[in-house]
C-alpha cells in the first residue's frame, strides 16, 4: 500500500511485483484518483490467504483486490495472480460439495479475485490469472476497457468461476485471450454497451453469455455486443443469451460471427426462462431480445442437447434473428437433434445444418412498443 500511494502521486509511475518474489496479501482496496499512466506490473506472484479458514475475520469475503476510481491505469506483467481457490470450491455450501453430493445451506460468500469499480481507460494485458475462489475479474461501472493476451486457467469443475464479468460498463475490447474455467468464459451483465470480443478461445467453460438479465423484475439494457473469430471447446454452452421471466428492458444489436464450436452443448441458445429454483412462475413481462445475428458458426455439438435452442418469452417474442452459414454436426454418433424455437421470429439467409424450420417469419402481430421495453439511455446507467 505504501508503494501504491507513492506511485499514485506521480505521473506514469510503476508499482513492480518483482519476478523472484511471492506476495501473500489480504483483501485490499487500491484507491484513486491517481496521476495518469499508473502501471501495476506483476512479474512475480500475488496470492491471497489459503482458503476461508485463513481469511482474516475483518476482511470482506466478497472481493480480494479492488481497484477503485482510477483513470488511465494498466495491469500487466509476466507473472501470476494465484487465487488459491481449492478450499473455497470445496465448501459444503457449494453445488454438490456437501455430504453425498448434496449442497448445504449457509453463507457461501467467496471472493472475486480482481475487481475494477467506477474506473475508466483501463488496460489489462499479458497477465496470467488462475484458481480464483469465484469470479476471476469483474468490471463494475467502468468505461473504456482494453483486455488483451490474458490467460485465465481454473479447473472445469470449479463452481462460479466466471473468467471476465462486466456490468454497467461500456466501450470494452477483449482480444486474443485464452480462458478455461468452471463457469462462463465471459459474462455480460445489465447496463453494458459497445463490447467487442475477438480472438478469444474458451474451454472448458460455460461459453460466452449475455446475462442473466431481468432478475427480480429488474430493468436490463444491453446493446451493441460483437463476438467474432472465437473458438469455444468442450463447453456446456456456446453463445448464450439468458433472461429471467418478469424483467423489462432490451437486448439489441448482438452479433456472433466466425465462431468455431468443438464438442459444445447448447451451441446457440436464447433462454428467456432462466431459473435457479425448481420452478419459476410464468410472468407477463420479459426483457425484449431483438436484432441478433449468428453468422459463420461451425463445428461440432454434444448430442445430449439440441445445438440450437430459442426459448423466447410467451408474451414478448424475440425478433429479427438472422442465421447465416450455421453448420453444426454431432461430435459423436449420427443424432441430428431438431432445433427448438418458441415465439422466435427471424430468417435463415442460407440453409443451416441442422435445418431450422421453426423460426417464425416477419414480426409478431402484438409487437410491443411499450416504454418498459425501451432503453432510451443505451449505456444502461439508471
Amino acid at each position: 500500500m505504501e508503494a501504491w500511494k507513492a506511485a499514485c502521486a506521480v505521473e506514469s509511475a510503476t508499482v513492480l511485483v518483482p519476478s523472484d518474489k511471492v506476495f501473500m496479501i489480504t483483501s485490499t482496496i487500491f484507491p484513486g484518483p491517481c496521476k495518469h499512466g499508473l502501471v501495476l506490473q506483476v512479474d512475480g506472484v500475488l496470492m491471497p490467504p489459503d482458503g476461508p479458514n485463513c481469511w482474516p475475520k475483518a476482511d470482506s469475503r466478497q472481493q480480494w483486490l479492488v481497484f477503485y476510481r482510477l483513470n488511465d491505469m494498466k495491469l500487466t506483467g509476466n507473472g501470476i495472480i494465484e487465487g488459491n481457490g481449492q478450499k473455497w470450491w470445496d465448501l459444503p455450501c457449494k453445488p454438490h460439495r456437501g455430504p453425498n453430493g448434496s449442497t448445504l445451506p449457509g453463507p457461501c460468500d467467496s471472493p472475486t479475485m480482481i475487481r475494477f469499480f467506477m474506473s475508466s481507460n483501463l488496460v489489462v494485458s499479458g497477465i496470467k490469472i488462475q484458481n480464483s475462489p469465484q469470479f476471476h475479474m469483474k468490471f463494475d461501472g467502468c468505461e473504456g476497457v482494453l483486455i488483451e493476451k490474458l490467460l485465465i486457467s481454473t479447473p472445469k469443475l470449479s463452481p462460479n468461476t466466471d473468467g471476465i464479468h462486466i456490468g454497467n460498463t461500456k466501450s470494452v475490447g477483449i482480444y486474443n485471450s485464452m480462458i478455461s474455467n468452471g463457469d462462463d468464459c465471459i459474462s455480460i451483465g445489465p447496463g453494458c454497451s459497445d463490447v467487442h470480443i475477438e480472438g478469444v478461445t474458451c474451454g472448458p467453460s460455460h461459453g460466452i453469455s449475455i446475462g442473466s438479465l431481468g432478475v427480480h423484475n429488474s430493468q436490463a439494457c444491453v446493446s451493441n455486443i460483437t463476438v467474432r473469430n472465437a473458438v469455444i471447446r468442450e463447453s456446456d454452452n456456446g453463445v448464450r443469451i439468458k433472461t429471467w421471466q418478469g424483467g423489462t428492458g432490451s437486448v439489441s444489436g448482438i452479433s456472433f460471427e466466425n465462431i468455431q464450436m468443438e464438442n459444445v452443448r447448447n451451441c446457440i441458445n436464447i433462454d428467456q426462462y432462466y431459473c435457479l429454483q425448481k420452478a419459476c412462475l410464468n410472468q407477463t413481462s420479459a426483457v425484449y431480445v431483438r436484432d441478433v445475428q449468428y453468422r459463420n458458426i461451425k463445428g461440432s455439438y454434444d448430442v445430449r442437447n439440441t445445438p440450437i435452442h430459442f426459448a423466447c418469452s410467451d408474451t414478448v417474442a424475440c425478433t429479427n434473428i438472422t442465421m447465416a452459414d450455421v453448420e453444426l454436426m454431432p461430435h459423436e454418433g449420427e443424432l441430428m437433434e431438431e432445433p427448438f424455437c418458441w415465439n422466435a421470429y427471424g430468417i435463415e439467409e442460407t440453409l443451416s445444418i441442422p435445418p431450422i424450420g421453426c423460426l417464425l417469419k416477419g414480426m409478431p402481430h402484438a409487437i410491443t412498443e411499450s416504454s418498459q421495453y425501451s432503453c432510451s439511455n443505451e449505456n444502461g446507467r439508471f
